[in-house]
């Protein structure tokens, strides 16, 4: 069942917008009476079908709205990286269950400037392929220690397990229960002895990603699901 993003669902007849209802009615080709997979993005979720085209857009009958119990927190840190591995990282850090991306400029970040409305509809185009009910959050930092300062300004701050992702190791410490984590990926050469000095400070522990240095993207996907393993097995 395909599943396609509406800032505006609810119950009843309803217009898609006119990027969903191109990407719809063209690239998918669907037909009336298609089963679809709704969402906001929120958490809120609905099944619909498509009744038929209304003013060159997608008219859906949507059923129940249901909202989605809310996942424990991912945020990662990311030290900018080359502008492609930035896009890749993003869509794998959807996939693999981050609700917030940050991406920091840090002493040895790629210096090309990150596209935000192109990152916006990667994240998109990853929440509806992998049919996750919440979409990440996304935000820029001009420096770590900035990053630093919103991550202890957020409400639930106490009570996140904070990580820095480094070679070698064998997974990550016990989270002592945390209801999230925060997790902090260099960039390409990593980061700086001054912004791991400032981590630490900051009550980031080393997280051991393996014996070999990760492309960011790929430290992403092992980041996340080593603290997802963590978690599970009560590490």
């Amino acid at each position: 069942m395909r599943t396609l993003l509406c800032a505006d669902l609810a119950e009843g007849r309803l217009l898609l917008d006119a990027a969903e209802s191109h990407h719809l009615l063209h690239v998918l080709r669907a037909t009336p009476g298609t089963a679809l997979r709704l969402g906001d993005g929120q958490g809120r979720q609905a099944d619909a079908h498509l009744v038929g085209v209304r003013d060159h857009r997608a008219e859906l009958e949507v059923g129940p709205v249901n909202l989605a119990p809310p996942p424990p927190a991912r945020i990662v840190l990311l030290g900018a990286p080359k502008p492609a591995l930035v896009e890749e990282a993003a869509t794998l850090a959807t996939e693999a269950g981050a609700t917030a991306l940050w991406i920091v400029a840090s002493q040895r970040a790629h210096p090309g400037n990150v596209r935000l409305e192109r990152l916006e509809r990667v994240l998109d185009t990853a929440v509806k392929q992998c049919r996750r009910p919440t979409r990440p959050t996304l935000a820029t930092f001009p420096s770590l220690p900035a990053a630093l300062g919103a991550l202890d300004a957020l409400p639930e701050a106490g009570t996140l397990a904070r990580f820095v992702a480094h070679p070698g190791g064998d997974g990550p410490p016990r989270q002592g229960g945390a209801a999230g984590a925060a997790l902090a990926i260099g960039p390409e050469g990593g980061w700086d002895p001054a912004e791991l000095a400032a981590l630490q400070g900051a009550g980031f522990q080393p997280l051991g990603l393996g014996p070999h240095i990760l492309r960011a993207p790929t430290a992403v996907v092992a980041g996340l699901t080593a603290l997802a393993v963590g978690r599970l097995s009560g590490w």
